[in-house]
């Protein structure tokens, strides 16, 4: 062929190759009205829309159009300044959009699935073990690297990856949760112990030494919590022989020391109690104690001890009323005596216990001999010392008597055993074939004449560091029975499924969707979905984040542990409040009752409420409580440790309740720093931002939710004027706290604004009242966190349509949340990958 005829060819089919971009409705209205902003290298927002691809399945391209669709959907583009766009531009525009972007997500979706494949998460795993080995109290989840989190949670696929540091951690963990599963020892013996505190070493010392500490009759009387400088009352010599349940009693009782003079206690008591190994402390419960030794309360309870765990009292009071040395003479303060405390265990129902049984079934223990021929086990690591001291170290083979499990016919067995645990671990029935490799390596541990156990050992390593355990296994489509099985379960319990809904998974009864909602009905009753309350709360509504910060002593004298348990657990028990009787979406904003103790109903200055249990409780007229906004959890995580800031507030508000998430402010924006002095009113500062058109945009819906919440300090607390450290008048004497004060009172606090509706308010409950008028949106945003986590999987833009339908049909229950799990798992979308 000619050259030059061969080149012009060549040019023709190039230019046929290349997309046109067609005067298509997309493209006619970016034409018209927004490429005079946005193209260029200096485009608004860095989105240039004169050479924005139209190739919607590059995800980066199809996120920029999702955001041209919502800006344009919400009336955002093009600019009032710029003018509006009509009816028939903008209607034929969002529909074209939607179509395309629909279309290129939907084929994405056939192909891979809309949800990434997912690895179980910490929390997840170590649940996951608990129930799989019978190890209800099995503590691994520390041992493992940090989740990294997506849309909000961290459990979604998109943000989970499996490296070798993260795999040889899920194998060390593993081993653990397989050594404490195996118990082989003989069963042990159960004992009673009862320790008098005026005889316990620690104690004695303490009032030897008159370390706020004093004998109260024949109890020992703690005057106070002990700063963090000091270490807590523990009671020394109280050896657990092994790990298990045990049963404690303890008797103990409320006073007032009065500069020398034992009197009865003039306000509520509680006393912390809480076991203690090497860093980890776990809390056994925080109790309430009577107000007089006439009046001793003898709390008696069940609770999981670990051998080497120490026993340590936190006293938990209203006040401190000498934050540093005062002389005992000069000294006032509540207390707490504890008189004797008992321990009676373990208390073993059966042995071998569970976890042996679901490991080797009823296969004998017998110790090791030499003659046996087989390899001596391996020494078994105990655990040495007490509390802080406690280390784990090999037992001494001259004191130690070696166990081994006996098999008459060890490869049979060993098939026999594998087969059961693996599906179990699985979440579904398992062939021989597909364990080939894993038999491999157990029976050449049989081999080389390792005890049973030990080759045995191998094998259930295996099985909990593979894929098939670690991962969701979930096919593109709709799900199968157990994988439908597996993602009820993980959502609801973090957990695998227990029997009966494996067995429903078994005879294909899921595809019904009676069963279906009988099943997720019966979980939603079981104790292990506040897993998934706390689990899901913890992560939405940012209380992971509560000890982030602490408040300033100066600022927030009456702040303490106590309070900052019950601000979490309040949050929980709320939340559980709506779950259980299927509370709609407006209980998010404002509602006539709370969930508090005592402790809390003295921090929001509510009276009758008494102990550390949480009730519900109707409240007074007028009353600003109510609802998530003004809970003293949420108001401290949005909050730093000595001011609050309308603008963190405001963010918080708008992404968590309203599904309206803020971008984060130009970095050449500088951020306002809190004046302590009490000059300066954060209202006042924030005025040089919205005097700035770029600032107030964004300002004018961030600002109102953050100033209605100004009349709650940074504890959640109540205030009228804010806290200073210079400036102010001096406080009124609080007749309810004798903690020192050293804050003075600044600036009158102003909770008014206008909503971005146009609506003003003058405090939080006129700015609630604006809120609930916007029901669906809450319901949009609440729809969509469940799904999320539910699925493991953000909402995308095809999934919208899903969101409208479970709105339409939990509109009769106001969105209720009980409701809305209901209709979420019925769906298709959290019936298919």
């Amino acid at each position: 062929m000619n050259p030059t005829r061969l080149l012009c060819a060549l040019t023709v089919l190039a230019a046929l190759c290349v997309p046109v971009q067609a005067e298509t409705p997309i493209r006619a209205v970016i034409q018209q009205v927004c490429v005079d902003c946005h193209s260029g290298d200096s485009a608004d927002a860095g989105l240039r829309l004169d050479s924005l691809s139209e190739t919607f399945s590059d995800p980066i391209v199809f996120e920029d159009w999702v955001a041209v669709f919502d800006r344009v959907d919400r009336g955002e583009m093009p600019p009032t300044s710029y003018g509006e766009l009509e009816d028939s531009q903008r209607k034929p525009f969002l529909q074209a959009l939607g179509a395309s972007l629909r279309q290129a997500e939907s084929a994405n979706y056939q192909q891979r699935g809309r949800t990434r494949l997912r690895r179980l998460n910490r929390t997840q795993y170590e649940n996951t073990l608990r129930d799989l080995l019978a190890l209800p109290n099995l503590e691994v989840r520390e041992m493992l690297p940090p989740d990294a989190a997506a849309h909000g949670f961290d459990n979604v696929g998109s943000a989970q990856d499996m490296s070798y540091i993260q795999l040889s951690r899920y194998l060390e963990a593993a081993t653990e949760a397989l050594d404490q599963a195996m118990r082989l020892e003989p069963p042990p013996e159960s004992q009673t112990i009862r320790r008098m505190a005026k005889e316990n070493g620690r104690l004695k010392s303490v009032v030897e030494k008159q370390q706020e500490a004093v004998p109260v009759d024949d109890a020992v009387g703690l005057l106070r919590q002990p700063n963090t400088a000091q270490a807590p009352w523990w009671w020394s010599k109280v050896d657990l022989p092994v790990d298990g349940m045990y049963r404690i009693r303890m008797k103990s009782f409320g006073f007032l020391f009065d500069k020398g003079t034992i009197k009865p206690a003039d306000r509520q008591h509680a006393l912390t109690l809480q076991a203690v190994q090497q860093t980890t402390k776990r809390t056994l419960g925080t109790f309430d104690v009577g107000p007089s030794s006439q009046q001793a309360t003898v709390h008696d309870f069940t609770t999981f001890l670990r051998r080497g765990d120490s026993l340590e009292f936190w006293l938990e009071t209203l006040d401190d009323r000498n934050k540093g040395k005062t002389p005992l003479e000069e000294y006032v303060a509540p207390g707490v005596a504890v008189e004797w405390i008992e321990v009676e265990g373990p208390l073993v129902e059966q042995w071998p216990p569970a976890s042996y049984r679901i490991l080797f079934g009823d296969l004998p223990i017998e110790p090791w001999q030499l003659e046996s021929g087989l390899r001596e086990p391996p020494l078994p690591m105990i655990v040495s010392g007490v509390g802080k001291r406690a280390q784990r170290v090999q037992a001494n083979r001259n004191k130690t008597t070696l166990y081994h499990v006996v098999s008459n016919d060890r490869e049979a067995d060993a098939k026999r055993l594998l087969n059961s645990f693996a599906e179990r671990a699985f979440r579904r029935p398992v062939d021989s074939a597909e364990l080939e490799d894993i038999h491999g390596l157990v029976q050449q541990g049989l081999d080389d004449k390792l005890c049973f156990q030990e080759a045995m050992k191998i094998g259930f390593q295996a099985i909990l560091c593979s894929p098939e355990f670690l991962f969701l296994q979930e096919k593109p489509g709709r799900l199968d029975q157990y994988a439908l099985a597996s993602r009820l379960s993980y959502f609801l319990w973090n957990s695998m499924p227990d029997d009966e809904l494996r067995a429903a998974a078994a005879q294909g009864d899921l595809n019904d969707a009676t069963v279906l909602r009988g099943q997720t009905e019966r979980m939603l009753k079981d104790p292990k979905s506040k897993g998934f309350v706390e689990d899901f709360c913890g992560q939405w509504l940012d209380l992971r984040r509560i000890t982030l910060t602490q408040p300033d002593e100066q600022l927030y004298p009456e702040f303490d542990s106590w309070l900052l348990c019950s601000m979490v657990d309040e949050t929980y028990a709320y939340f559980w409040e709506m779950l259980t009787h299927d509370l709609s979406v407006d209980h998010l904003i404002d509602s006539e009752f709370i969930m508090v103790n005592g402790r809390l109903a003295e921090h929001y200055g509510l009276s009758g409420v008494k102990g550390t249990a949480f009730q519900r409780v109707n409240l007074p007229d007028g009353n600003p409580r109510g609802g998530l906004l003004t809970q003293a959890s949420i108001l401290k995580v949005t909050a730093n440790g000595t001011s609050t800031s309308p603008v963190t507030r405001g963010a918080w508000v708008l992404d968590r309740l309203c599904g309206q998430p803020v971008p984060p402010p130009p970095s050449n924006v500088e951020a306002v720093e809190p004046d302590l002095r009490g000059t300066t009113t954060i209202r006042e500062q924030l005025t040089k931002h919205r005097d700035v058109e770029s600032c107030a945009v964004c300002h004018r819906q961030l600002d109102p939710p953050g100033f209605a919440l100004e009349s709650f300090d940074v504890i959640g607390g109540w205030r009228d004027r804010y806290r200073s450290l210079e400036v102010g008048d001096k406080p009124k004497p609080d007749t309810t706290s004798d903690r020192p004060v050293r804050y003075k009172l600044g600036p009158a606090v102003d909770s008014s604004g206008t909503a971005p509706t146009g609506e003003p308010f003058d405090d939080v409950q006129q700015f609630r009242a604006i809120l609930l008028k916007q029901r669906e949106m809450l319901g949009k945003n609440m729809a969509e966190r469940l799904l999320t986590y539910a699925t493991g999987a953000g909402v995308g833009f095809t999934d919208r349509d899903e969101v409208d339908n479970i709105l339409e049909q939990t509109h009769d229950s106001k969105h209720g949340l009980r409701s809305l799990i209901h209709t979420i798992v019925q769906s298709e979308t959290f019936q298919s990958k």
